[in-house]
């Protein structure tokens, strides 16, 4: 039985191994990842060793000891407690070897990977069984038992490999890539778009709603939420602003919770007033930066605490994330106004002309709270003339005097039924709030401001995150190295790293050839909190390899600037 078991538990890392592998050396799929360290991980310096990536010592190390499990049991009373002793040496190492791996995540990576826990697991109990049955080991087994002990193991050996070939299937058809987005048809709009517990702000009766999918720990997303702020300001009368959680997981691990805390913060009155800070402090999204927030906004701490601790919004956002896939969402930010997608971030000049567009074309006259400056005249795109009079629908009609109500709000709370604007899309009808441009109208060519961030960034190949431990060996000997600082401007005039050159990273499309490829570039940020992972240099770090940059000559330092101030580096460079 113990040796079944063993069998058992080597066949079970040797398949996790092998997945390790197939994960590591496939960058053109993203990997499952269970929990929200996996990505971390496999970015990071400590993914290989001497060259040869990690899983492979796990794939090398698992065969071997089902090799010799199996060989025990043919073998004769003697030889079969020298392979006892095999095993328990190996299985030692690999114990130690474990540990090891699993301090690295701990203190130098900040970041745990399920399937690196579960090798580690196993290894463990391989160990623990080698020191029973050398310990416990009875006299040479009949002829009969042994073959019985032979059947056993080949049993354990075919549902092995059954199992494991199932689910590495499994595995391997939900790594592909994400198919192409589907176009949202005005039934998924209606039942997905806005739910009755989606937060809003603005008018509740606009004739147009806008809404937002959005990932907290997305630098991009972070970038452009001063032009949703603005917008959702200058249009308080004529819009409804909709918020949806899209966190990206795969290449944001704290972006789900960051989400939840939002949700939390809602359910005592602070959603958008919580949207602010988090954006604000994208560089601190752990559990306590999340809780300190919600101190600082007031909140009822306890409750905070306990709704964030205990992932009871975690559904809300899953359903969040689920309508979004649904509707063709793949980045992030992705805004939904009128029946137009627009991907990527928006200047505010972009988004006014965007929104004032498609109320012009709805026959609503800017009035109220905004400024005809909004649109900028010469930008503004050509539309047919349009008589108010004949396009405006009585709904449409009364929201154009209809005063906004106080945010932060749930969709379907304060008008009804007719406050989702999506009535008769099913069967056809003209849709309020969403009569906006449709394919190839006016708004066809609309450009963003900028990138996004998306779900096939983690199928990208990452750079190596290293620590200043590992930055103070690549210091040793090497003159070469250029560090790149990804921070706005502003940051970088109150503060760098000494010798450092700036490239915000929303600059990196245009001017990632004014760097040089024959040498090592370090990119950085504040490193201000634990759970900085460093989202924007490791966009930064995705562009340049993607670009033909050596990936050994493209590290992101995760420790950032304090990291390098507090280090006392430069005092002995």
């Amino acid at each position: 039985m113990r040796r079944s078991l063993a069998l058992a538990l080597s066949l079970l890392g040797l398949f996790d191994s092998l997945y390790l592998l197939y994960s590591y050396t496939s960058p053109s799929r993203p990997m499952v990842c269970i929990g929200t360290g996996c990505d971390a991980v496999r970015a990071s310096a400590y993914s290989s060793m001497w060259g040869v990536s990690m899983p492979v010592f796990g794939v090398l190390g698992y065969t071997l000891l089902a090799i010799v499990i199996i060989a025990e049991s043919l073998f004769s009373a003697t030889l079969a407690r020298w392979v006892r002793q095999a095993v328990l040496g190996m299985t030692g190492l690999g114990f130690l070897f474990s540990l090891y791996l699993e301090y690295l995540q701990a203190f130098a990576i900040h970041a745990f990977c399920a399937w690196c826990v579960t090798s580690g697991v196993a290894m463990t109990a391989l160990f623990a069984l080698a020191i029973v049955n050398l310990v416990r080991s009875g006299p040479e087994p009949e002829p009969a038992a042994q073959l019985i002990r032979v059947r056993s193991l080949f049993a354990v050996c075919v549902a092995g490999v059954l199992v494991g070939v199932s689910a590495f299937y499994l595995l391997a058809r939900h790594s592909q890539l994400a198919p192409a987005a589907p176009q949202a048809t005005p039934a998924s709009l209606v039942e997905r778009l806005v739910r009755p517990g989606s937060y809003e702000t603005g008018n509740p009766r606009a004739p147009l709603t806008v809404v937002e999918f959005g990932d907290f720990e997305c630098p991009v997303c972070g970038r452009g939420e001063a032009a949703a702020r603005e917008v959702r300001t200058q249009y308080a009368r004529q819009i409804r602003f909709v918020f949806r959680q899209f966190p990206l997981e795969r290449i944001h691990p704290f972006a789900e919770k960051a989400a939840e805390a939002s949700e939390c913060a809602g359910e005592q009155g602070k959603f958008w007033e919580m949207i602010d800070k988090i954006y604000s402090r994208q560089f601190d999204l752990s559990i306590e930066g999340l809780e300190r927030d919600a101190a600082e906004l007031g909140l009822d701490q306890p409750r905070f605490n306990q709704c964030l601790t205990r992932g009871a919004m975690a559904g809300r956002v899953r359903q969040d994330v689920e309508d979004g896939r649904a509707l063709g969402v793949r980045a992030t930010p992705t805004f939904f106004s009128g029946q137009k997608r627009i991907e990527g971030v928006m200047t505010t000049a972009q988004f006014s002309q965007l929104v004032a567009g498609q109320l012009a074309d709805l026959g609503v006259t800017m009035a109220g709270n905004v400024e005809p400056a909004a649109t900028p005249a010469a930008a503004a795109p050509q539309k047919p003339t349009t008589n108010p009079a004949a396009t405006r629908t009585p709904l449409q009609e009364s929201a154009a005097t209809t005063q906004p109500t106080p945010s932060p709000r749930r969709a379907g709370t304060d008008a009804g039924p007719a406050s989702t604007g999506l009535q008769g899309a099913a069967s056809g009808e003209s849709i309020a709030g969403w009569q906006g441009a449709a394919p190839g109208g006016p708004f066809a060519g609309f450009q963003t401001a900028g990138g996004a961030c998306s779900e096939a960034d983690a199928a990208k190949k990452q750079p190596a995150l290293i620590d200043t431990q590992e930055l103070r060996q690549l210091l040793t000997g090497n003159a070469g190295l250029l560090f790149v600082d990804v921070r706005p401007a502003s940051d970088y005039a109150a503060g760098r790293i000494p010798g450092a050159i700036t490239l915000p990273a929303d600059e990196i499309d245009g001017r990632w050839s004014t760097l040089p490829k024959d040498r090592t570039i370090i990119l950085y940020e504040s490193g201000r909190s634990s759970a900085d992972i460093c989202a924007a240099s490791r966009a930064v770090g995705r562009t340049l390899l993607e670009h033909g940059f050596p990936f050994s000559q493209v590290k992101v330092y995760q420790d950032g600037l304090v990291g390098w101030e507090g280090s006392g580096i430069g005092s002995h460079r």
